[in-house]
């Protein structure tokens, strides 16, 4: 994979017993922030017994392996990404990187955010703050799960992206950036195909030259 596709890892000279506490913090935090979007970060009560007491907080992450998130609620998610990071809100954006795979495809939301953001007025200082941020997202996304985009198998993501930022945001700095990588990526499926064409006219110009060999 190319070096635009690996993700940067973080050093480790914490002590593992600071990072789990630190981690447990994040969860906390992330619960509380999601918690009025969120269906299944809540609490709920045992009612088998009267003295059983309420149960902790339920990790949304567990529940998405199991639940069904509504096209309304996935809706609300996605329109609340833009708006978090114009909030300063530090959370919202890596816990939903994190989880929405198990409810979500990346195409889906590729829609839903680029619907939520289809028209843009022109000269308008505010849509200019949006678009930076969008792009501020995009990036994220981009170097938090790069393997959202960096399939050579499914490039359709990637080119989903570059039609949009194509026709809103031809002069950005991650519309270069998509293009770079998208014409990367395209490169290496062609050598992929060749290799496998050649591979094949190979095995096909051996096994005519042995014919005892066609029956296998």
């Amino acid at each position: 994979m190319f070096l635009c596709c690996l993700r940067t890892t973080r050093g480790s000279g914490h002590k593992k017993n600071n990072r789990e506490g630190r981690g447990g913090v994040w969860r906390r935090r992330v619960h509380s922030s999601l918690r009025h979007l969120w269906p299944f970060a809540r609490k709920k009560t045992n009612h088998k017994d009267q003295g059983e007491n309420v149960s902790a907080p339920e990790d949304p992450r567990e529940h998405c392996t199991q639940s069904h998130v509504s096209a309304d609620t996935l809706k609300k998610l996605v329109n609340h990404l833009v708006p978090s990071l114009q909030s300063g809100d530090p959370f919202f954006i890596p816990a939903f990187l994190s989880t929405y795979r198990r409810f979500a495809t990346t195409l889906q939301v590729l829609n839903l955010l680029f619907k939520r953001y289809e028209y843009f007025r022109p000269n308008s200082e505010e849509d200019e703050q949006v678009k930076n941020t969008l792009c501020s997202f995009l990036n994220t996304w981009m170097d938090k799960n790069t393997e959202d985009f960096c399939q050579t198998s499914d490039l359709l993501p990637l080119n989903y992206l570059k039609t949009y930022l194509s026709m809103n945001m031809p002069d950005s700095d991650l519309n270069v950036r998509v293009t770079r990588l998208l014409t990367q990526l395209q490169k290496e499926q062609a050598n992929v195909s060749q290799a496998k064409d050649e591979y094949d006219s190979d095995l096909e110009s051996n096994t005519s030259s042995y014919p005892e060999l066609e029956g296998y």
